[in-house]
């Protein structure tokens, strides 16, 4: 089960998430956390702006924040999108969602390829 911290940036203190609708978001990211192999999230709450919660996966600090209304209001369905984008994870990789590439006549201009999408469960 992963870690998760909830932390300062202006003195380095870890505080509790404690807000009622946060339980399932932080269920959810427990859960994305041990399928992508962390064994700690941290969220580090912006020194100029509260509501900035920039992401660490592992010893990782990235260059990505949530709003920390994604805990407040309780948004879990958006946070696996979130986590998935801030480790830099392309969309056609989440989700069972398979990137194709089209070759041949279906090059466009310049002699570029195009991209499509293929969902498994949209398919006809």
């Amino acid at each position: 089960m992963a870690d998760i911290k909830f932390m300062n940036e202006s003195d380095g203190q870890e505080f509790q998430m404690i807000h009622p609708r946060s339980a399932r978001v932080l269920q959810d990211i427990r859960a994305w956390a041990a399928g992508n192999g962390f064994g700690r999230v941290v969220f580090w709450r912006d020194a100029d702006d509260a509501h900035k919660l920039w992401v660490q996966l592992g010893d990782d600090r990235l260059n990505y924040w949530i709003h920390d209304s994604t805990f407040t209001e309780g948004k879990h369905e958006t946070v696996e999108m979130q986590m998935d984008y801030a480790r830099g994870r392309p969309a056609a990789q989440r989700s069972g969602v398979r990137q194709v590439r089209q070759v041949g006549k279906g090059r466009g201009k310049r002699g570029r390829s195009r991209l499509s999408f293929f969902h498994p469960l949209t398919a006809t």
